[in-house]
């Protein structure tokens, strides 16, 4: 099938119009922009998010219920191009050529998906000591979150169904998947996250909950336990060819 674009680019928002701006500039200054498909799935927000993302004139803002998964799968569903990206509402891009490192990895056949460096923004020890252990767990037991930049090829994320419904850690889950696809790589550009959630809830208490989740995903993963079926991948998404371009 031939694509529109080479990439799309999918930002999951609920209640985001003091932050979705900053990600939106962010990719803004990218040089391969001009060859992305950039949808911000907004989850239903009280606010002025969608109003804040629609005049970004490069930016198609589509709505569904909430729920972070399956927003992003909304976004995937949506896509008129051969490989999806999703970025949170609080991350920038501190490269400009972030996009053309990620549509370079992918021109390897191998390759069906990977994500970036982590880091945390601010100029804190605690934050850099933060960055470099989701670096190394990103590398070692590549347990890979939603802030570092998950980007797939389309068709295979589509015959995984995406992102599943577990109400947490289904970045991890997505990405544990991925792997039995095919060569999952970490690109050395870095995705810069917003450190709020650590200021605004304390940054060991933060740190606990995340390691807690993380290890609540591994107990019921490894017995079976996670509330999703766990026989074999999930049921494939559906394409909704209505944007994508004619055949």
């Amino acid at each position: 099938m031939p694509y529109r674009y080479d990439l799309t680019i999918i930002v999951p928002v609920r209640n985001e119009e003091q932050t979705v701006a900053s990600v939106l500039r962010s990719l803004a200054r990218q040089t391969m922009l001009s060859r992305c498909q950039v949808i911000v799935v907004d989850g239903m927000s009280d606010d002025n998010t969608t109003g804040v993302a629609g005049s970004f004139p490069f930016v198609q803002v589509l709505t569904c219920e909430p729920g972070r998964a399956r927003q992003m799968n909304y976004g995937a569903a949506h896509a008129a191009a051969p490989a999806v990206w999703f970025l949170h509402a609080d991350s920038t891009l501190p490269d400009s050529h972030t996009i053309e490192a990620l549509l370079e990895a992918l021109k390897d056949p191998e390759v069906v998906g990977g994500a970036f460096r982590f880091r945390l923004r601010g100029n804190d020890l605690y934050y850099r000591f933060i960055s470099w252990a989701v670096n190394l767990r990103s590398l070692t037991v590549h347990r890979v979150y939603g802030d570092q930049g998950i980007f797939a090829r389309t068709q295979v994320f589509l015959e995984l169904g995406g992102f599943r419904e577990i109400g947490f850690c289904e970045d991890v889950d997505f990405v544990l998947r991925l792997r039995q696809r095919g060569k999952f790589v970490i690109l050395p550009l870095v995705v810069e996250t917003s450190a709020r959630t650590w200021i605004r809830y304390g940054k060991v208490r933060t740190t606990l909950y995340h390691i807690r989740e993380l290890m609540r995903y591994e107990w019921l993963r490894r017995t079976g336990r996670l509330p999703v079926s766990q026989e074999g991948e999930s049921a494939p998404l559906v394409h909704d060819s209505t944007e994508a371009p004619p055949t």
